[in-house]
């Protein structure tokens, strides 16, 4: 009974394991993934330059009064347009209005007795020293008319220049002081985009070139110019300052927006160019193309990918080099190490 058993048990043994091995061989190795590929090689496409930069006011004012006084009025806030003219702010002008009724009343006295002394000095009744004496006080009190009236001007202060008030120095009350900014504004109807550009660069640049500027915050782009190339590089970064000059009529750009920059020299240059289709972005926001080695195996290769042509093809800046041969069609199904066939 026990040798039954025991032949059975084997026989089951070899069953399951015959089995099993009749399930492993019925794996096959996955098919090929049929691809189309393509052999890199350097181009030369037109020379394109690009930078992050800053927008910038065209014009910046810092607007203070001439004459000391407290404040009395402020007329305008900060964020508020202005026009060029228009009133801010003024001090309490009573005691410069003193001092200019005490000077007229000076230059009154001084032409009466210069009036009545200037005719004894044409009958030659009145020495000359005397008759200089009164012409020098007359002077002198048309000099402080003038002076109690430019300060009676100088207590009220005008904005200067067509722009936006940035920042409000002064409250009512408050004493103000010359030389002190009550106020800054920035003109804006023309901006700036500024930008640093590295020294094995800024020779290609050159006052005219024509850029486009993209604003993010906008979602849109805008012409401009280079007008500005600052020929002293900073001490620190060793780059050189250029600015491009944009329209803003409708006051959408604001100082301090962030903005990307191309700029069109004109030259040409060696790169690398793929189709747009061919480039893979994961999950992570990683940027990859899949390339065909010898063995016809997908091998999956970061890249760094710089403007896009205008054959819907992309500069790659690093990552591919002459020869490799780049997957264009059917990479989607891919996985690094997966077999390919054309």
């Amino acid at each position: 009974m026990s040798t039954t058993f025991q032949s059975a048990a084997f026989f089951m043994v070899a069953a399951l394991l015959t089995s099993c091995g009749h399930q492993e061989e019925k794996k096959a190795p996955p098919a090929p993934v049929k691809v189309s590929i393509l052999k890199v090689q350097q181009n030369n496409i037109p020379q394109e330059l690009t930078y992050s930069g800053t927008i910038e006011p065209d014009n910046t004012a810092e607007v203070g009064f001439a004459v000391p006084g407290v404040v009395n009025n402020i007329a305008v806030e900060e964020g508020q347009p202005v026009k060029q003219g228009a009133l801010m702010a003024s001090l309490d002008a009573t005691e410069y209005s003193n001092a200019l009724a005490i000077a007229n009343a000076g230059l009154d006295q001084a032409e009466d007795l210069y009036n009545r002394l200037n005719e004894l000095y044409q009958k030659n009744s009145l020495p000359a020293k005397d008759y200089i004496d009164i012409k020098t006080k007359l002077a002198q009190a048309r000099a402080n008319k003038l002076i109690s009236a430019k300060r009676i001007a100088d207590s009220r202060l005008y904005a200067p220049i067509t722009g936006i008030i940035t920042a409000r120095k002064i409250e009512r009350g408050s004493a103000a002081a010359p030389g002190v900014p009550a106020f800054t504004i920035v003109k804006t109807d023309m901006v700036y985009a500024r930008i640093s550009v590295p020294e094995s660069e800024v020779g290609a640049l050159k006052q005219g070139t024509i850029a486009q500027v993209f604003i993010p915050t906008l979602h849109d782009s805008i012409p401009g110019k280079i007008t500005i190339i600052n020929p002293q590089a900073d001490a620190t970064s060793r780059t050189y300052s250029v600015k491009i000059k944009l329209n803003n009529t409708g006051g959408q750009l604001l100082p301090g927006m962030l903005a990307d920059i191309r700029l069109h020299t004109g030259a040409s240059t060696a790169a690398i160019t793929i189709p747009a289709t061919a480039v893979v972005r994961d999950a992570d926001d990683l940027i990859y193309v899949f390339v065909a080695n010898a063995q016809s195996k997908a091998v999956r290769k970061r890249i760094s990918v710089g403007a896009l042509t205008g054959k819907n093809e992309v500069v790659v800046t690093s990552g591919l080099t002459d020869g490799e041969q780049v997957i264009v069609a059917g990479q989607t199904q891919l996985k690094d190490g997966a077999s390919v066939s054309l």
